[in-house]
């Protein structure tokens, strides 16, 4: 997925009313997995720049798994070459893992 194709589903992920129904919640989520592995190949391949002195996205993946749902953690990342669009994604203090514009 390109960077352009990446951004139109952070934007619809992020129409997504998760409070709807069950069925919202699970289309958020797959959404959210499908953007997140697309961050792992664009890093992979150099496409991004991750926010210097934080974990790897990794490391989200241990978080949303494994750890408790009180833990907030984020990562900024954006485009390589151009900082002007950044954006966050992690797991919120809820345990829900959110990925949008920053602010």
């Amino acid at each position: 997925m390109d960077f352009e194709t990446l951004e139109k589903e952070i934007e619809r992920l992020n129409k997504i009313k998760i409070n709807a129904n069950y069925k919202n919640r699970d289309d958020y989520h797959k959404l959210y997995n499908s953007i997140y592995e697309s961050l792992l190949e664009l890093d992979k391949e150099g496409s991004i720049v991750l926010e210097p002195g934080k974990k790897g996205l990794g490391y989200l993946r241990e978080l949303i798994l494994n750890d408790g749902p009180e833990f907030s953690y984020t990562i900024i990342f954006w485009k390589k070459g151009d900082e002007t669009k950044r954006y966050k994604i992690g797991v919120c203090i809820r345990g829900i893992p959110i990925c949008k514009p920053e602010k």
